[in-house]
């Protein structure tokens, strides 16, 4: 599935650690140790990074309401349910919210993009996603920076089921917000969202109406600089997660980012050609396919959620159905973090081949 994934050994350790007090300089050592290695993956130099207790979601709230709150004029291509979650955040901190639709299991076109904001230079924000999670579409994030830039406009960007599994380049592609959460390809266990601000996102953050205070980006950088060596953020930190968080983190710089990548990549190939040959259809074209999600049509031969039970009844493997309009319509293989290994990918594709020729293929 895309999500929760599997965890190392390691990781699931950490998280069994004892509990400690989510303050002093001690654990604010761990804390910021943490953040660096974050920023190391995140590929960012930014000094604002925030763990903040919650899902993906919670840090797509915070950072979209942080930029937006009071009516500021937000853009959202949609392309996907998460474009549209994306599209419902935002509106409820602005009634200035407006969408470009796109063909599910397309990506967005950067020309339409382009041209809007040319049209509407009041726009002051666009807020995308990277993988499109619903459909296994990747979306050009370096090129819609660059569009972004252009016309003077901030770029937010969902990396939930992308960032750790995917090239993302905070800093090089000018994305001022990037969201992420520890549970896909961070290979950590649910429970953290992290966010990090660029300088430029701060300067626009800094004369926004607040948005409230849990998810308020400016209590959490107060907390952060007025409390730095003893309890750098403004809530009870989810200790055990941050620890499974930095052991993840740690596992994942060892192995190389542009290895892991390279993986990732490699066995997104595998499998995408390997299901070809057992005859099915792909959802998305290889030129902007995921490398963390795939997507497979139905067809005539199955029912989407027989092929699902008998997976986890017969072989004990979960895959996931559609989303919204696409249910029943196709499934989804999640394969971020350890599902991106021929080790995952052999014993669902030897599952899915029994499958058809139980059913008379």
């Amino acid at each position: 599935i895309p999500g929760p994934v599997e965890v190392s050994d390691e990781v699931l350790s950490a998280m069994s650690s004892p509990v400690v007090a989510h303050y002093g300089p001690e654990w604010t050592e761990i804390y910021d140790e943490t953040l660096s290695l974050a920023r190391r993956v995140f590929l960012t130099k930014s000094n604002d990074m925030f763990l903040i207790p919650g899902s993906g979601s919670a840090g797509l709230d915070a950072g979209l309401g942080s930029l937006v709150e009071g009516n500021r004029k937000v853009l959202v291509p949609i392309n996907g349910w998460f474009g549209r979650r994306l599209r419902n955040i935002a509106s409820t901190h602005s009634n200035d919210v407006h969408v470009v639709d796109f063909e599910l299991g397309e990506p967005v076109d950067v020309g339409v993009i382009d041209d809007y904001l040319a049209d509407r230079p009041d726009v002051e924000v666009l807020a995308a996603t990277h993988c499109e999670t619903s459909t296994g579409v990747e979306n050009p994030v370096e090129e819609l920076g660059k569009v972004c830039s252009r016309h003077d406009v901030l770029l937010i960007v969902d990396a939930v089921s992308s960032l750790g599994g995917s090239r993302v380049k905070t800093d090089e592609w000018g994305v001022d917000i990037c969201v992420t959460a520890s549970q896909k390809g961070l290979e950590a266990p649910p429970g953290l969202a992290l966010v990090s601000v660029s300088p430029e996102a701060w300067d626009v953050i800094e004369g926004t109406p607040d948005p409230g205070w849990y998810l308020n980006l400016k209590v959490w950088k107060k907390f952060a600089s007025d409390w730095a060596s003893w309890h750098p953020f403004p809530v009870t930190m989810a200790v055990n997660n941050v620890l499974a968080l930095k052991q993840s983190l740690t596992r994942i710089l060892e192995e190389g980012l542009e290895e892991r990548f390279q993986r990732h990549e490699e066995v997104t190939d595998f499998l995408r050609e390997s299901l070809r040959n057992l005859g099915f259809t792909l959802f998305v074209g290889n030129d902007y396919r995921s490398t963390t999600v795939t997507s497979v049509e139905a067809d005539s031969r199955f029912e989407v959620e027989e092929l699902r039970e008998y997976l986890e009844d017969e072989h004990s493997i979960k895959i996931a159905g559609g989303l919204g309009d696409l249910e029943g319509k196709l499934f989804r293989i999640g394969h971020m973090g350890p599902g991106a290994s021929y080790d995952s990918i052999l014993p669902l594709l030897f599952g899915m081949g029994k499958y058809l020729r139980e059913v008379g293929e």
